[in-house]
Parts: structure tokens; C-alpha cells; sequence
């Protein structure tokens, strides 16, 4: 056992092959009962040990969402769901960098504590991981005008400052602190280099999978939050709210979003990102997105590595696409959403991939749409250093139309393939027979020499070159990987972009 102290009070992690973990550690008071809809509070001091050697709860969210079983499930949700677990090589030692991962699942779904986002791999390598958990949905994200916007967002600024006061402890330098997060968490990464209240939190930034404008104006929030209060039979205040049991605001927030999905029928370009639950810009916590800070004198200097894989929306269009009735419904509506023409088409069947099949050709728009575009778009605006990857590689089990699906780099970047290799009939699906080894092992180099240099290994992405590495079975470095296909979006619009 292992023991160190924080500033609320000591608590007891586990030993195991040279690691300390330490879990269920609370950064901020459980978010429930008068605390409820209020921005995070400090927990209160205990005496004694804390047990650290079990995880925590996460944040409530409708259940059975876990990616590929339980590998990225929560362990447990309940209402004291505001802690991180910490995992370093040596609580003794000083100055050691530190990855803070932030979990994605829509802002819906979720856990830091679940067992695929373990930070052993990383403390191998001489980081102190933490995890952390933040509140989702209707509890985390319904806005409440100001004072009681973007509560998820919140959450995990007071994670962040809660790693800058007690990470020493641990043996981590607080100066040197990256934050990471694949889709949602990807999304919160962009919404921190814009949000005041993070400034100085942390020095490295890496975003996996996410839109750097995911985000919706006041007015248009609210009109969600009307929605939901309606379904629910409550005002649309904290106060009305407050007193709703939170199974039923689970309910509320699994109905929301799949009441939003179904927009994409009728051509809706908002329900292309999938969830109504996103950070609110123009408020006092978030006053403009990253997208558009990036291109004012404003912008974040902090370092930043950020990419996509090839086929984030195959899952969803290969699922519609099996409905004989329903796939010429939705392919029509994303066809409308998206602004689907011949320059794009010609782009696609034209370029590298070789796209003809009307699904892939949706998929393949979608992806661009809400993903690469827009991190590209960033990535030519910022001033600061900014590298670019994108993840190709995909399973010798996959059918043709899946490729390399959203989410699949989560266990390569962590160098934890056999992991999810293990998880029964959706591992094996996801990753096939043959895993490549060698590839986990060269993406996971290169996020712990940007975690402890600033520098992936790769020259960074400018207006001119485009340098972007691409991780495949043989990995290389491609200028303008994007190519014909970034020029035919060039010149059209994207979501707050």
C-alpha cells in the first residue's frame, strides 16, 4: 500500500509492478442535494486514511452505452462522482510530467475510472496519469443561464486546479501538465484552450477526435433546456430542477438525445455532432469557442496535437445502412446537412480513397464535416505550434465500408491493444486477429514525448506543407494528407468555423 497526502486529507492507493494508484479521490464536493446545478465546491477535509484502492462512481448516465463491453464503461455512477484516480511511477520523486485525460462519451457517457482509460502504460514511462470524472448530461450541461453554465466544463477546471495545488504530492511537476481527450473529451480539450478559467492550468494540449466548435449560443440552448423541463413538467430553472430524482433526469437525458439524433432525417446539420449536450459560448465561462478564438489576437500559445481517424462516423452510417427503408432517408437528409455536390464527389472518387458506394461517400463527408475539416481549419489558424496525425489503420476483420472507426486509437495511444483484443466478441471485431503491436507502441511514443518535450517527433503543421503524420501499418509522414479533399471544402461553410 501506498499513502500520500492531499490537501483535504491522506488517502491509500495500491502498489503493483513499481505503480502507485490511487482512486476515488475527491477534487470537489458531490455535486447533488443544495449543491446541485451550482458550479463545483470543495469537498470537505476527512481524517484518518481514505481508502483509494477501489474506483470511484461516475457521473449518473443512461446505462448499457460502455464502448466495446466494458472496457470504457463506468465501473459504478452515483451521486459523490466529482474524484480522479492518480497513477505514478513514484509518489517520492519530483518533477515528473503529468497527463490529465479527460473521458469522451458525447457528454452523455462515460467514466475516467473506467478500466480502458488505466494510466499504468503512461506512469511506465515516467508520467503521473490522472483521470478524471465531471458531471454529464442534463446534471453537467443543461444550461441554466449564467453562474450555472457549462457545470462539466466547470468540473473539470476544478480538476485541473485541484492537480496544480496536490499533483507534487504525487511526484508531478504542475508546470507541466498535458490534457488529453479522445471525441468529448477531445471537445472539452478545444473548449479549455478558450476558457479563461483554465489559463495556466496546463502547458501541452492534445485532442483526439473532436470539433473545436462544438459548441451553441445561449438562445439555442435554452430552447433545449425549455424542451427538457417540458418533458420533465418542471420550470426551466435550477430550482425547478433541482428536486427531480435523478433517474428520471437520466430518462430526460437519454431521450434528448435520441430525440436529437433524429434530426439528421430531415437534413438538420446541428444533429451531425450528435448530442444536445455541448458547452454554451457567449457566456462568462466560455465566451467565444476555440474555433473562432483561434483566428483573434487572443488565441491560446499553448502547444497542441490534434487529429482524426479516417472513418469517425462509419458506425452510425454502417448501422442506418442496414435498414433497407431507412438508409435512403438518412443519406438524403446528411446529403442536405452536409451540402453534398459534385465538387465533393468528384473530390472522393477522385482522390486516394477511390469513393464511389453512396453509404461510404456519406460516411466520408460526415467524418470531414465534424472532424477533420475543422481541426485542420484550426490547425492553419493557430499561431502557436500545432502538429497533425490522422489514424488509418484498420482491422483485417472489418468489412469494407468500416475502415478505421471513431474511437479505435483509444487503446493504441495507450499501448493497451490486448486490453481490448480481450473483450470478447467486441474486441475482436473491432481489432480482428491480428493486432499491430508495433504501431500501439510508436503512437504511444509519440504521446509521452509530447507529455514530456512538447514535440511528438514530427515537424509541425503549417499553411504551407501541411505535414500530418499518418499512423498505418507502416506509418509516414504525408504532406497535406487531406489533399483534394480539403480543397473542395475550402471555400464552404462549417460549423462555427
Amino acid at each position: 500500500m501506498s499513502r500520500v497526502r492531499t490537501e483535504y486529507g491522506v488517502v491509500e492507493g495500491v502498489e503493483s509492478d513499481g505503480l502507485h494508484l490511487f482512486r476515488n479521490v475527491p477534487f470537489a464536493a458531490a455535486p447533488f442535494g443544495v449543491r446541485r446545478f451550482r458550479p463545483p465546491s470543495a469537498p470537505e477535509p476527512w481524517d484518518g486514511v481514505r481508502d483509494g484502492t477501489r474506483p470511484g462512481p461516475a457521473a449518473p448516465q443512461p446505462a448499457g452505452q460502455g464502448l466495446f463491453g466494458t472496457v470504457y464503461a463506468p465501473p459504478s455512477t452515483g451521486e459523490d462522482c466529482l474524484t480522479v484516480e492518480v497513477c505514478t511511477p513514484d509518489p517520492g520523486a519530483a518533477g515528473l510530467p503529468v497527463m490529465v485525460h479527460i473521458h469522451g462519451g458525447a457528454y452523455v457517457f462515460g467514466a475516467g475510472s473506467a478500466p480502458g482509460y488505466r494510466g499504468q502504460t503512461f506512469a511506465r514511462h515516467g508520467i503521473v496519469h490522472v483521470g478524471i470524472n465531471y458531471r454529464l448530461g442534463i446534471e453537467g450541461f443543461l444550461y441554466l443561464g449564467d453562474g450555472a453554465d457549462n457545470l462539466g466544463l466547470r468540473d473539470q477546471i476544478a480538476a485541473l486546479e485541484w492537480v496544480h495545488r496536490n499533483i507534487a504530492a504525487f511526484g508531478g511537476d504542475p508546470g507541466q501538465v498535458t490534457i488529453f481527450g479522445q471525441s468529448g473529451g477531445a471537445v472539452s480539450v478545444f473548449n479549455h484552450l478558450a476558457m479563461p478559467g483554465s489559463r495556466g492550468l496546463f502547458a501541452r494540449a492534445i485532442a483526439q477526435s473532436g470539433h473545436p466548435a462544438a459548441t451553441v449560443e445561449p438562445d439555442e440552448a435554452m430552447r433545449t433546456t425549455r424542451q427538457i423541463a417540458r418533458s420533465l413538467r418542471v420550470p426551466a430553472t435550477a430550482e425547478g430542477l433541482r428536486d427531480v430524482p435523478i433517474a428520471r433526469t437520466v430518462a430526460a437525458t437519454e431521450s434528448a438525445l435520441a430525440r436529437f439524433g433524429r434530426k439528421i432525417v430531415v437534413g438538420d446539420a446541428r444533429a451531425l455532432l450528435l448530442s444536445p449536450f455541448r458547452a454554451v459560448h457567449g457566456t462568462e465561462s466560455l465566451p467565444v469557442s476555440c474555433g473562432q478564438l483561434a483566428k483573434t489576437a487572443g488565441a491560446s500559445e499553448v502547444p497542441l496535437m490534434t487529429g482524426t481517424v479516417r472513418n469517425e462516423a462509419v458506425e452510425i452510417v454502417t448501422m442506418v445502412s442496414s435498414s433497407a427503408w431507412l438508409a435512403p432517408l438518412v443519406r438524403r437528409g446528411l446529403g442536405s446537412a452536409i451540402g453534398i455536390d459534385r465538387a465533393l464527389r468528384d473530390a472522393y472518387r477522385n482522390g486516394p480513397r477511390r469513393i464511389t458506394d453512396a453509404s461510404a461517400l456519406v460516411e466520408a463527408s460526415w467524418t470531414d464535416w465534424a472532424f477533420r475539416m475543422p481541426t485542420l481549419r484550426l490547425a492553419a489558424a493557430r499561431t502557436a505550434p500545432t502538429w497533425i496525425y490522422e489514424f488509418h489503420w484498420q482491422a483485417d476483420s472489418r468489412l469494407p465500408l468500416l475502415g478505421a472507426s471513431h474511437g479505435i486509437d483509444l487503446c493504441f495511444v495507450r499501448d493497451d491493444v490486448a486490453l481490448v483484443a480481450a473483450a470478447g466478441e467486441d474486441g475482436r471485431e473491432l481489432l480482428g486477429a491480428h493486432q499491430p503491436h508495433d504501431l500501439a507502441t510508436a503512437m504511444h511514443a509519440a504521446w509521452v514525448q509530447f507529455a514530456k518535450s512538447g514535440d511528438p517527433g514530427w515537424p509541425r503543421y503549417k499553411p504551407r506543407g501541411r505535414a500530418t503524420m499518418v499512423f498505418d501499418t507502416r506509418s509516414a509522414l504525408v504532406p497535406d494528407a487531406a489533399g483534394a479533399e480539403r480543397r473542395a471544402w475550402q471555400n464552404r461553410e462549417l460549423h462555427g468555423m
